[in-house]
């Protein structure tokens, strides 16, 4: 049963993780009754359904709960459980950003960006109308992949995160395997994920509501919240990120890695650069050189020591 602070409501963290260094947990609860409306503190929580029936409350609104059904809570979102029959369902409680995750080519993919970050955030009327949900077959390799990962937590927890990347990898295949092309936010994960692999083209607002089939505003709106930044802007922080990866690992001009990251000129890339970073692209590569040389001294005398 879960452990709810009555004072705030709140799923606590030293509760949801006896090790606070180790943010991840696999709860299973077992013909659960009742849960009062509640959030999660520096925490989500990804939730399978694993038999009988129940009512999810979230943003103010109902809806049905039955086997299979796959979504996740993020951080500071209310939700409730009410209605609930023969109700066994899992939670994986997780911090992916304190558990260090390389996420990589993993944000090209719709299905985690439908799923890990556009489910967790966003609270719109349909949110929850269009709900993933595995298939029988779909689901008992997933139940399989979760009690491994809990019988690895206390001990082997190296290999906990490994079974956990490949659960993340599983829901991805299945999520984009079952759902509607066309719905959201299926349309906008894949949208995000297109703007992960080909940051440097030049999206126009249009193309972007086109792709998603959603009025200007519409998008404007359910885009900041799911990510915190309008849809440029977020465009020219995946460019930044790029320039920053270039900048360390190639020798390229700044012109040129401006080029390969989408941006007009080597003068307007130093500008939203500086801008982001609080330093110019020229800068940034010559510290990142100078923090090399000093690891390696010190890794050579290390070795000249022993």
């Amino acid at each position: 049963m879960k452990r709810i602070s009555k004072k705030r409501r709140e799923v606590e963290y030293s509760y949801a993780f006896e090790t606070p260094s180790f943010p991840l947990a696999i709860r299973m609860e077992e013909n659960a009754g009742d849960i009062v409306s509640h959030q999660h503190e520096n925490f989500s929580e990804l939730v399978i359904v694993v038999k009988g029936h129940a009512t999810h409350l979230v943003a103010r609104r109902k809806y049905p709960l039955i086997a299979g059904d796959v979504f996740v809570i993020g951080e500071k979102k209310n939700h409730a459980y009410t209605d609930t029959s023969d109700f066994t369902y899992c939670n994986v409680l997780m911090n992916m950003k304190s558990l260090g995750i390389p996420l990589a080519d993993l944000l090209t993919r719709p299905g985690f960006q439908s799923l890990f970050v556009i489910d967790s955030k966003n609270t719109s009327p349909d949110r929850f109308s269009n709900r993933f949900r595995l298939t029988s077959e779909q689901l008992e390799p997933v139940l399989r992949k979760l009690k491994t990962i809990q019988g690895l937590i206390p001990n082997r927890r190296f290999e906990a995160i490994a079974q956990f990347m490949l659960l993340i990898c599983m829901l991805c295949d299945c999520y984009e395997n079952n759902r509607n092309m066309q719905e959201f936010p299926m349309r906008m994960g894949q949208l995000i994920a297109r703007m992960e692999r080909h940051c440097e083209h030049q999206f126009s607002i249009g193309e972007m509501c086109r792709t998603v089939n959603m009025s200007r505003a519409a998008f404007y709106r359910q885009f900041t919240e799911c990510y915190g930044l309008p849809p440029i802007q977020f465009l020219i922080r995946m460019r930044i990120n790029k320039s920053m990866q270039l900048l360390c690992n190639t020798n390229l001009s700044c012109g040129e890695i401006a080029r390969q990251c989408g941006f007009t000129d080597a003068s307007y890339f130093t500008f939203h650069f500086h801008r982001a970073m609080g330093i110019t692209p020229s800068g940034y590569r010559k510290i990142w050189k100078q923090e090399q040389v000093e690891v390696k001294s010190g890794s050579c005398k290390k070795g000249h020591r022993a």
